[in-house]
């Protein structure tokens, strides 16, 4: 599998490497949004929670998590997405 993997990697060019990894990035975090087979678009919470754990990690980065999750858990009660990993 490695080998195929960087066969392909292998005859693109960087410039359209670079271009995908953006693309893919994104596509792995929007398409389980829009599928959403758990309904996890209707829960309350911060909308980039919803996608990624970057937002979590910024607040963690500013030293506010366990202050932002309490007030999270005391406004949207214990099913807010904090985190789209459910």
């Amino acid at each position: 599998m490695l080998g195929l993997i960087s066969l392909v990697v292998g005859s693109l060019d960087a410039k359209i490497i670079l271009a995908l990894v953006p693309v893919l990035i994104l596509a792995v975090h929007l398409v389980p949004y829009l599928v959403d087979p758990h309904s996890i678009r209707k829960l309350p919470g911060p909308f980039l929670a919803r996608f990624s754990d970057i937002w979590l990690g910024w607040v963690a980065k500013r030293g506010h998590r366990s202050e932002v999750v309490h007030a999270m858990h005391q406004k949207y009660g214990t099913s807010d997405p904090i985190s789209h990993r459910v």
